[in-house]
């Protein structure tokens, strides 16, 4: 019996790393528009706590603007990238979830709305986590006279708490394969940064160094980053 459980389990892993599992189409489009513990196929409060969460992020995004937009450097980190993911998944998710509660038939299987959604979701959720364990694990040390900030956990902290227990309410499911988009991301944003220390810009605060924040700067010698 043991032995069998165990096959299961294998069978599903392995099922995972097929091609197929790169593929964003799903059968039913249902699964994108509400949560897996609602008993209903509709429900209000669903819709409601998607918009909820929407606005939790966009007053963190919009705070953090007026706080730190320093002539629009703000847009030039990573967590503040991840930040606004977090604002147009939530946001997104919760038009998508207002539409099918009431016409549950608008979207057809593998309509493309919900693939963006279905990208951005997985994305954000692994960029969120990212963005923690760096800073938590490598830079609040640092800048301990703002680790604690309002704006600083909400950016660095809620961002990754909110998505990883929301990851546990919706109703689709997740795929490793999926990884390709949250690396695609990373790979973009050390594209930007390498153009940006070509640029010969600087970051916040900083007069004369060419890197992003504390963390990102560049050897061009070796053409590698390298994290401070």
């Amino acid at each position: 019996m043991g032995d069998e459980n165990k096959e299961g389990c294998c069978l599903s892993l392995k099922e995972e790393f097929q091609c197929s599992r790169f593929s964003l189409h799903h059968e039913d489009p249902g699964v994108f528009c509400r949560s897996q513990w609602q008993k209903g196929k509709r429900s209000l409060v669903w819709v409601l706590y998607r918009w909820a969460l929407a606005a939790f992020f966009a007053a963190g995004v919009i705070g953090s603007i007026m706080q730190d937009f320093n002539g629009g450097r703000w847009f030039i980190f990573l967590t503040d990238w991840g930040f606004t993911l977090c604002l147009f998944t939530c946001t997104y998710g919760a038009v998508i979830a207002t539409i099918y509660y009431f016409n549950p038939s608008y979207f057809a299987p593998g309509d493309r709305s919900l693939k963006i959604y279905w990208i951005s979701h997985y994305t954000t959720s692994v960029l969120s986590m990212l963005i923690t364990t760096v800073f938590w694990a490598a830079l609040s040390s640092t800048m301990p006279e703002v680790a604690g900030e309002l704006y600083n956990l909400w950016c660095h902290a809620f961002n990754s708490i909110c998505m990883v227990f929301d990851c546990f309410m919706v109703a689709y499911p997740n795929r490793l394969m999926h990884f390709i988009y949250p690396f695609s991301v990373v790979l973009i944003f050390l594209v930007h940064s390498l153009i940006y220390y070509w640029a010969g810009a600087t970051g916040i605060g900083l007069s004369t160094t060419h890197w992003i924040g504390r963390v990102l700067a560049w050897r061009l010698d070796l053409f590698v980053p390298v994290w401070l």
